[in-house]
């Protein structure tokens, strides 16, 4: 968007009005290791002075450092599958689903977890709605509502996700974490906070 402010004399050059990136850049600790180390540089062993030998060591080759990606921002994947499993979780929280919906989306280790937390959180969200509908209140109770989801891909093929619900007049947090299994986002933990 650009303006153009005319005054008495004359026209002044335009402002331009750029909006903000949504997220800071990449640091240069956060590039691939490759990418900033030099091959030539010679590797220095330090045994010997700690071993309290005073001859240096024979020289030996390094292995290679090991090969470590840092991942930057979410994958498509990851986001599809936390927002779908979020869905769920709010259904569930809703209502509309039994929270045995759950265990098709956790891996079976955890499985049982999800599903027992989803059941308490149902079951927290129902005593919510009961105190509220003692106050007299003759509308229907407003649904459990997502206001604010943060995703964190801390390793290639595991995602973190951090949730703000609103139930009723409070807000809630929901953390919860899936890895990736076989082509398929899978739960590992879910905490109703």
């Amino acid at each position: 968007m650009s303006m153009v402010e005319v005054t008495r004399q004359g026209p002044r050059p335009a402002i331009r009005l750029r909006p903000a990136p949504r997220r800071e850049p990449l640091f240069d600790d956060e590039r691939d290791p490759d990418s900033w180390t030099s091959p030539d540089q010679l590797a220095l062993d330090w045994a010997h002075l700690i071993a309290g030998d005073a001859r240096p060591a024979a020289v030996t080759e390094a292995p290679p450092p090991p090969i470590r990606t840092v991942v930057s921002g979410v994958s498509a994947d990851a986001k599809l599958a936390v927002r779908r499993f979020v869905k769920l979780c709010v259904e569930v929280l809703n209502g509309y689903r039994p929270p045995a919906h759950l265990r098709r989306l956790a891996q079976p280790r955890e499985a049982a977890a999800v599903v027992a937390e989803g059941l308490s959180g149902a079951q927290r969200v129902a005593r919510v709605r009961r105190a509220s509908s003692d106050r007299r209140c003759p509308r229907r109770p407003a649904p459990v509502a997502v206001l604010r989801l943060r995703l964190c891909e801390p390793r290639a093929g595991a995602v973190e996700a951090a949730v703000v619900l609103m139930i009723g007049d409070r807000a809630w947090a929901m953390a919860l974490r899936l890895e990736l299994h076989e082509a398929s986002w899978m739960a590992t933990t879910l905490r109703l906070i």
